[in-house]
């Protein structure tokens, strides 16, 4: 999952420095590329998880209003304009890619000791076929 976040952070940076024209939607992309880069930090406190997960579902709900009121505004041949398509296409995009950021942090807010346990043992368990392996 951190390689997901790590991409969509990568991704959603890129998509603001090229739409630095559009200060708003840059921001709201560059608000988009913290919150996933945020992910990746593994000591935060309860609270804060809340919080950034309410603030990514609220990225993620912009993100797709965004684009809902720009597919009326499109021309027929957008996918033709590299501008339009690219704004229409990040929009899109950035609203997918805050699922996996929102997952994340949805995940941590569930998580306990024993989860935590639970996984370790998952991980340290022998393959159910190692057994059956020459050494």
């Amino acid at each position: 999952m951190q390689y997901v976040n790590g991409i969509t952070a990568c991704a959603l940076l890129a998509l603001a420095l090229a739409l630095h024209t559009e200060p708003l939607v840059a921001a709201a992309f560059g608000a988009g590329a913290v919150l996933a880069a945020i992910a990746f930090k593994h000591w935060l406190r309860r609270w804060m998880v809340r919080v950034l997960a309410f603030v990514a579902a609220g990225m993620m709900f912009l993100y797709f209003g965004q684009f809902m009121s720009l597919v009326p505004t499109l021309h027929p041949d957008w996918y033709a304009r590299p501008r339009e398509a690219l704004d229409a296409v990040g929009l899109l995009f950035a609203g997918f890619a805050m699922i996996p950021v929102l997952s994340e942090y949805s995940c941590r807010m569930k998580a306990s000791d024993e989860c935590e346990r639970a996984q370790r043992e998952f991980e340290e368990r022998k393959p159910l076929l190692a057994p059956l392996r020459r050494a």
